[in-house]
């Protein structure tokens, strides 16, 4: 990796060497922007020259300068609230004193409305999803939108378990049934809302026991697996970025991936959205107020609930967010200083519960209480006049949780003791009852700090301007509550008894601080724009036990772009880019990872259960067992991509090649020791008749035995490959059929195996003891999947009755998954004296040691390939006055999923069903 990043570098150091000739001296541009049908000037516009970054803000009287300009073409682009955004090419050879804009009137005529996600390069590969097309999608959170990416599909909205993002991975990869490898994606991707990173690195929601069962608590916990989209609401939301490229080394805290959102803090009108499908119901409304001058606040509410059936009130979830936020613009003639502060609510409440009328036992319920509130503020300066100091921004933000969840259950006792012991030893105990109910609460209050400081800054270097970033970013994870709380006498999981206060835990802290460079070359006709840095993190508040500790992670990242020259085709004028970069990507484990419970391990060796309950005896032994992995690592993700780009009048298309590789993912690895214990032979003891009392082990003769004792902990064990290729065409409107037409997709492979070993022990028993050997296998179950998908769009405007229809063609090509290969051999097996023997095929017909053979049947790696699968969507908007539009939508009105056979010969039919729903939005 290092000597591929010196190459990478290296040769954008020679281009830079090579054709800093051709950058030709330094210009100064002056012009006006104005309202088009009457005028009038327009003040606050941006002005940005988008290849170099250079920018203004034009004054009351609708003027602006740009200066220190090189000499080449470049896109200028302006945009303002109100107004649509303008953007054409000028050739800078020369001062420019009298340039002028005009700038239409935001009318939301529908025949101008984006309604796709439309790819940009800027930031390596991503899309962008504004608001006219998130009003169009009609989503109820934001896992709604990622039909939109290339290689997206629509999913029908259910809410009653957690929504986890996954980029670049094909569908059935992201599903529950590949959890075993820890939601690295998930975890990986970072989401920042209006240039504040949020995190949920401190949640502590597990409940001890529930790992193999429960799927209702499963699927509900997020702790270690990433951002529940459900949280997040999308009605104020003004634009999204999805990076699923290299980002800006300014993010950090991610290997997967960065979800950029921006919401708006300009005076907007008052807006209400009321959406209806047969699962939910939505309700939102915002408004926002000038406040005179350049200042404004804005206020919003939503409201939904869910219901899985809406004939079974057991299960349902509800959510309602609010946001408070205030902007401030003062502009002088030495620059611009920018406020932004918000204030934010999250309240998710799940439930599920069992209908005493239908389900025994009635009392099993479980309930989720989660409550967040957040605040953070920015602060920006933009100098106008320093030619070296550009700016600073500093931006701070904080939010405190409380997440609580409760479940009531009853539970069989199966003569199980009750161990509630914190030390190793043995132990007499009671045994639990044959049944009781169980009350248990998981109460966590996660605090987070964020805070971030960069400067801009201009040099000259070679004579191509150098636009530096330097900044810095701390941040603070902590959790404070209680943790478990139940009765330890009457566990949720028979064998559980020793629950851990959260607030007991340690912070996590990291510092960051990167630094990067972007310029852009005008060679001859051609332009290349070059962006690369360097971000290094290093985790604090860390004991000098762990690998961790003191060392500092770099993440080198580049992004390249070459446009070459302009021609003409077919009386359209257009041009071609190539595209590429290389990254690395760190996400530091969360308080999950790094401090687990402590394990108990415990054997019976006394079970005396006798008719009557004065005389019942049980005694058990406890090895204690500490999962913490010192020598856990950060996950580091390292991306290629290469791209072409190509603009031909109104069409666009974009085509991307990416491969990524995931070395040391997060992973439970199973691990072994042994446990010396007796168990003592109930027929040597008394009679029952001659107890007076509950009897002692002294009474019983005992056999000394060993017993292998299996658990798991977190390791660097996920090795996680993508490939893929990602493509979008965008035809722009064609004015024949009065339509937008489209087509994204992609082609995406993901492979999941070990990258390191791990221990299994077999359930055999031989003659009433436990198997004596223990295998160290380099493979597991992991899988590998693939998916090749089309969509095809249209959306269709019919002026004249104000309506707009959207169809959607998604194809599955194919889907496709099949275990990886391996031999089912371990490499080695040990004793429980510690010995190790090399296992070879001799062994696996051995009586004894065929055991720690997993024979691969004849199907094991057989491909199971689903065939093409197509579904039409429909949505149609339509206005009513300016001021009122009613959506509508139905997924799946068409369909075609033949039946097909497997390599095993099973003959499977497919039926899907289509869903449905509408809203309405006012805007006054």
């Amino acid at each position: 990796m290092k000597f591929r990043f010196k190459v990478f570098f290296g040769c954008m150091f020679f281009v830079l060497l090579s054709f800093h000739g051709s950058a030709q001296g330094e210009y100064t541009i002056k012009g006006r922007v104005v309202e088009k049908d009457l005028g009038e000037s327009v003040a606050f516009a941006t002005v940005v020259l988008k290849d170099i970054s250079i920018w203004s803000i034009t004054d009351n009287e609708g003027n602006f300068i740009l200066k220190d300009i090189p000499y080449g073409e470049y896109k200028i682009h302006i945009s303002c609230l109100g107004f649509k955004a303008v953007e054409s090419s000028i050739v800078i050879n020369s001062d420019r004193t009298s340039l002028l804009f005009k700038m239409e009137t935001e009318n939301h005529n529908l025949s101008e409305v984006i309604v796709i996600a439309e790819e940009s390069r800027e930031n390596g590969t991503s899309s962008t999803i504004k608001k006219e097309a998130l009003k169009h999608l009609q989503p109820s959170s934001f896992a709604d939108i990622l039909e939109l990416l290339p290689g997206g599909v629509s999913q029908k909205n259910s809410m009653t378990t957690m929504k986890l993002i996954s980029l670049r991975e094909p569908g059935s990869a992201s599903s529950f049934s590949n959890d075993s490898y820890d939601y690295n994606s998930s975890f990986g991707t970072s989401f920042v809302i209006d240039g504040q990173a949020i995190s949920n690195d401190a949640e502590l929601q597990n409940v001890t026991g529930s790992y193999s069962s429960d799927r209702y608590i499963r699927r509900r916990n997020t702790t270690g697996k990433g951002i529940d989209m459900r949280l997040i609401s999308t009605d104020n939301i003004e634009s999204v970025e999805i990076v699923r490229g290299i980002p800006s080394v300014k993010y950090g805290g991610l290997t997967s991936g960065l979800v950029n959102i921006t919401r708006a803090y300009k005076a907007k009108p008052l807006t209400a959205r009321i959406k209806a499908d047969p699962g939910s119901k939505l309700f939102s409304i915002g408004k926002g107020v000038n406040l005179g001058g350049s200042k404004s606040l804005n206020a919003d509410i939503d409201y939904l609930d869910y219901k899985s059936d809406p004939r079974n009130p057991k299960v349902n979830y509800s959510r309602i967010t609010g946001s408070v936020r205030y902007g401030s613009r003062s502009e002088s003639e030495n620059g611009l200083f920018t406020f932004n502060a918000n204030i934010d609510y999250t309240g998710s409440f799940d439930e599920t519960k069992k209908d005493p009328e239908i389900d025994l036992p009635e009392t099993d319920k479980y309930k989720s209480k989660y409550n967040k509130v957040s605040a953070g503020t920015t602060l920006s300066w933009q100098s106008y006049k320093s030619s070296f100091f550009k700016g600073i921004e500093a931006r701070v933000n904080g939010s405190y949780t409380h997440n609580q969840k409760v479940i009531d259950k009853s539970v069989l006792g199966n003569n199980t003791p009750i161990m509630t012991n914190r030390e190793e030893g043995e132990f007499y105990s009671e045994y639990l009852p044959s049944s009781y109910l169980s009350h248990l609460v998981v109460d966590g209050k996660p605090i987070y700090l964020f805070a971030d400081v960069s400067s801009d800054f201009q040099l000259d270097i070679f004579n191509v301007k150098q636009n530096i970033l330097i900044g810095a970013e701390w941040r603070y994870n902590k959790n404070f509550g209680d943790g478990e709380v139940y009765d330890v006498n009457r566990p949720l999981y028979p064998g559980n008894g020793r629950s851990r206060v959260s607030k007991d835990i340690p912070s996590i802290q990291r510092l960051s601080f990167y630094m990067q460079d972007k310029l852009s070359i005008p060679i001859a006709n051609h332009r290349l724009n070059l962006q690369g840095g360097v971000r290094a993190t290093q985790a604090l508040n860390m004991a000098s036990d762990y690998a961790l500790s003191g060392k500092l992670y770099f993440d080198p990242r580049a992004n390249m772009r070459w446009r070459f020259p302009k021609f003409n085709l077919f009386n359209r004028s257009g041009y071609v880019e190539l595209t590429g970069g290389y990254g690395v990507h760190t996400k530091f484990p969360g308080l999950t990872h790094l401090y687990p419970d402590m394990l108990y391990l415990d054997i019976v060796q006394l079970n005396y259960f006798s008719q009557n309950k004065d005389l019942r005896q049980v005694q058990y032994k406890t090895k204690m067992i500490d999962p913490i992995n010192y020598q856990l690592k950060p996950n580091r993700n390292e991306k290629f991509e290469f791209g072409f780009n190509l603009k031909l009048g109104k069409a666009r298309a974009y085509v991307t090649a990416y491969h990524e590789l995931l070395k040391n993912g997060f992973k439970r690895l199973g691990y072994y020791d042994v446990m010396d214990y007796k168990l003592y032979d109930i027929s040597s003891g008394p009679a029952v008749n001659d107890l007076k009392a509950p009897p002692t082990v002294e009474m019983f003769d005992y056999e000394a035995r060993k017993e292998f004792v299996y658990y798991s902990k977190r390791g660097n064990g996920a090795r996680e490959e993508k490939v893929g290729v990602e493509y979008q065409i965008d035809l722009g409107q064609i004015d024949a059929i009065h339509s937008r037409v489209s087509i994204n997709g992609a082609w995406m492979r993901a492979k999941y195996d070990l990258s390191d070993a791990t221990y299994k022990h077999p359930s055999t028993v031989i003659d009433g003891k436990d198997y004596p050997y223990i295998g160290y296998y380099n493979w597991d179950r992991g899988k590998e999947y693939e998916q090749f998908n089309t969509n095809f769009r249209a959306d269709t405007h019919i002026e004249k009755f104000g309506l707009m229809f959207s169809t959607a063609i998604q194809c599955m090509w194919y889907h496709q998954f099949r275990y990886n290969p391996h031999d089912g051999m371990p490499e080695y097996y040990f004793d429980m004296d510690g010995n190790q023997f090399e296992y070879n095929e001799s062994h696996t017909t051995d009586p004894l040691l065929r055991f720690l053979y997993h024979k691969p049947s004849p199907n094991d790696f057989d491909l199971y390939k689903t065939p093409i699968g197509i579904d039409v969507n429909l949505t149609v908007s339509k206005s009513i006055g300016d001021q009122m539009e009613l959506s509508f939508y139905v997924n799946r009105i068409l369909d075609y999923h033949p039946d097909y056979t497997r390599s095993d010969g099973t003959k499977v039919t497919r039926k899907v069903s289509p869903y449905f729903g509408m809203e309405l939005n006012i805007n006054l």
